[in-house]
């Protein structure tokens, strides 16, 4: 590690970049002193502020120009310096230092060398010269200290345009942002022993070949989690560059950032279409490490090596759900830099680590201090595939959403959808099958509180279940089994409706899935902790349900933080695809009455819940019900008349131990063909039936109906489950 010696007169800004560097890192040194001309110097208070040495020599205090010449080189010496950097000093070393450290004395310049240089240009006045020539092009040098001014050999130079509109000021700005950038990097070289000087001509030979990440570039739309993710980056050495936005939450923290013009020698322009589209980022993120041609081709351009790019991208996604297709809104959240770093990003993964969602900060972070500061290549392969996947995504939501109603709309000639792996699952429906699980969001509208992993059945039967439950506006409970529901009832409060669904066909609740839509008590846990069921559904679980279902281990928990949204429904059949809306219907506006008989108030009651039970019931589907409970279901059968039968056998089931419902009814989720299975219904003592209707044979069922003098609605909706 080599002793840095900075010699500095005025504010220290360019002091404040090297020690942000030395503390980043960046810098493989330490700064040993500060030596100034003035005692007011801000220089020294930022030194004394990083516990650094500080020197105070003014010229004035020794009798002769060689004399302090002489103490300044004998504090370099007793401090074994091996660099100096001059950081506003602005007063000519002697002949004995510049001898006795040639080719290790630095400093930076506020224009192109060998323009603009030589005694009287400093500071200000450099920049009034610059503007006063109408030069076109200024910038910043970092070269060696010799006898001359500013003749040294040019270490390295960046280019600022300068502007019609420029003052002193805003030029003065522009270019020290470089010099920030510029300064820390030559220091940085000169103690990797990377500078090599053959006459004039000083040449930057390559990095030592490792896999380190050494520099970030971070640009982001969702800045969650990256202040913590920078701020660790920057404790392991790590220099951010970073854009706009993302560059000032970094810089505001108090993090050691880079802006990104400062690489690229270019202001981001046109609104911020254009950031980070310059050859000096692409070229720092797709040469190949380990080609000899391309490691000369970015050294001789002076580009950067960027390790590592964290993006993510504009949210078009969001801005679609508000935002017309084609307005001027929905266009400019079109991101076209992003993608493109991701993309080279991905394609050089083998040297480049990409980092597309916030998701992936913690194991990036905790690969980079498993492997001393680099990432194994799986890991990086991982991310790579990500990225392709998130940019992939992006532009098809593109596609989709500018091409409109034009293009098909929902169901367009080529349907793309994006889904997300969130697990591998132990088996699909069978253990002979494999299976996993995704979503079309980022995250399950759940949250597992315990119990053993989902299966692929319990995951069908708990959003079945959870799906019917939040139907139901009264406090209700519903048990699930093989995708249908065994029982529903509903209350005045969750404990009632959870007894009647239970009561409702007790057999079947073993082994089943429970879903309430209302918070789940320690009352209820007790019951259930006496029995067994495999899934319990619930919007929350106070704290003594929690404790009592903490003793059944393999019980799974599931809290649901969000309804169920509507979304395309997908059924594989061979190689090809179905696709429909989901049923969000449930009534619809038609009510008919054909028959006779109207229903009473108990019975339209009934009617009502009996069929909103109905429809989540597998087809063909029959449910007998009172106001508040299903008392038999026949689900699934071939024909509506055996649903009626096993409808049956159920309720004679239920008869066994509860009385004879006052009120009961018949729903049906499709219409009836023939008369036989209503007449099958009114013989177990359903007084009224509901029906979407619909069949040729409407007449003969009305007619039967009003035979037998029971009441009929018609919905207009059938729910068939298939």
């Amino acid at each position: 590690m080599k002793n840095i010696v900075v010699f500095a007169s005025g504010e220290g800004t360019n002091l404040q970049t090297l020690i942000d560097s030395v503390n980043a890192g960046s810098i493989k040194g330490r700064i040993a002193l500060v030596i100034s001309s003035k005692n007011n110097a801000g220089a020294l208070k930022r030194a004394r502020q990083a516990n650094i040495p500080c020197e105070t020599a003014n010229p004035k205090d020794f009798p002769t120009p060689e004399k302090y010449d002489e103490h300044l080189t004998t504090l370099c010496q007793q401090h074994k310096a091996d660099l100096l950097c001059l950081a506003g000093f602005m007063l000519k070393l002697g002949h004995k230092l510049l001898s006795t450290y040639e080719n290790r004395i630095i400093n930076v310049h506020p224009a192109l060398l060998p323009a603009y240089g030589g005694k009287g240009y400093y500071g200000m006045k450099v920049h009034e010269a610059v503007l006063a020539a109408g030069a076109k092009l200024s910038g910043a040098t970092i070269h060696y200290v010799t006898e001359v001014y500013d003749s040294g050999p040019i270490i390295m130079q960046q280019t600022v345009p300068v502007f019609a509109d420029d003052t002193p000021e805003t030029l003065a700005k522009r270019v020290g942002a470089v010099e920030h950038a510029l300064y820390p990097k030559a220091a940085a070289l000169y103690c990797e022993d990377r500078l090599q000087l053959k006459g004039r001509m000083v040449h930057i030979l390559p990095p030592a070949t490792d896999k380190k990440i050494k520099r970030a570039l971070i640009s982001l739309s969702d800045k969650t989690g990256a202040v913590d993710f920078a701020r660790e980056l920057a404790a392991a050495g790590i220099e951010i560059v970073s854009t706009s936005g993302t560059y000032k939450l970094l810089k505001d923290t108090g993090l050691p950032v880079r802006p990104l013009e400062t690489l690229t020698g270019f202001p981001e322009m046109l609104d911020g279409r254009v950031k980070t589209l310059h050859p000096m980022v692409h070229g720092g993120i797709l040469f190949k490490r380990e080609d000899a041609a391309h490691t000369e081709a970015v050294l001789k351009f002076g580009i950067e090596p960027i390790d590592m790019v964290v993006v993510n991208l504009y949210p078009f996604e969001e801005t679609a759900k508000k935002a017309a297709a084609w307005s001027e809104e929905l266009i400019e959240n079109i991101d076209i830099g992003g993608v493109a770093l991701l993309r080279a990003a991905a394609k050089n993964y083998k040297s480049v680590a990409v980092i597309s969602s916030p998701a992936d900060y913690a194991p990036v972070l905790a690969a980079l201090k498993e492997h001393s500061g680099a990432l194994p290549i799986e890991l990086l392969k991982e991310l790579a595939v990500k990225a392709f996947r998130h940019t992939g995504a992006y532009d098809t939501a593109i596609c989709k959403e500018l091409a409109g109603p034009a293009a098909g709309g929902k169901f367009p000639a080529r349907l793309e959808t994006g889904l997300n792996k969130i697990y591998d699952l132990r088996y699909g429906e069978n253990p002979h099958q494999a299976g996993a699980l995704y979503s079309r969001g980022e995250k399950l509208p759940f949250t597992q509180l315990q119990g053993k992993e989902l299966s692929f059945n319990n995951i069908l039967d708990a959003y079945g279940s959870y799906q019917t439950v939040i139907n139901f506006k009264k406090p209700a409970a519903v048990i699930f089994k093989h995708v249908t529901p065994s029982g529903c009832g509903a209350g005045d409060d969750i404990m009632q409706a959870f007894e009647r669904a239970w009561n409702g066909d007790p057999l079947s609740a073993f082994g089943g899935i429970i879903a309430l839509n209302r918070p789940l008590d320690g009352k209820i846990a007790g019951f259930l902790a006496k029995k067994f069921v495999e899934v319990i559904c619930a919007p929350a679980f106070d704290a003594a349900a929690l404790e009592i279902f903490a003793k059944k281990t393999n019980l799974r928990l599931l809290r649901w933080d969000a309804a169920i949204g509507a979304n395309l429904l997908f059924r594989s059949v061979g190689g090809e695809v179905l696709v429909c809306d989901d049923d969000t219907g449930l009534l619809g506006d038609k009510w008919e009455v054909p028959t006779r008989r109207k229903p009473s108030e108990e019975e339209e009651e009934a009617l009502r819940f009996a069929w909103t039970a109905a429809k989540y019931v597998r087809s063909n589907a029959i449910v007998l019900a009172d106001e508040h409970q299903t008392v038999g279901i026949g689900a699934g059968q071939m024909s509506r008349v055996d649903s009626v039968f096993m409808a049956g056998h159920k309720y004679a089931a239920f008869l066994k131990d509860n009385p004879r419902p006052r009120t009961m009814v018949m729903a049906s989720d499709a219409f009836f063909p023939f008369p036989d299975a209503l007449e099958e219904g009114v013989k177990l003592g359903a007084t009224a039936i509901i029906q979407p209707g619909g069949s040729v044979k409407d007449k003969e069922v009305i007619a039967a109906a009003d035979a037998l003098g029971v009441a009929m609605v018609l919905t207009g909706m059938r729910h068939f489950r298939h």
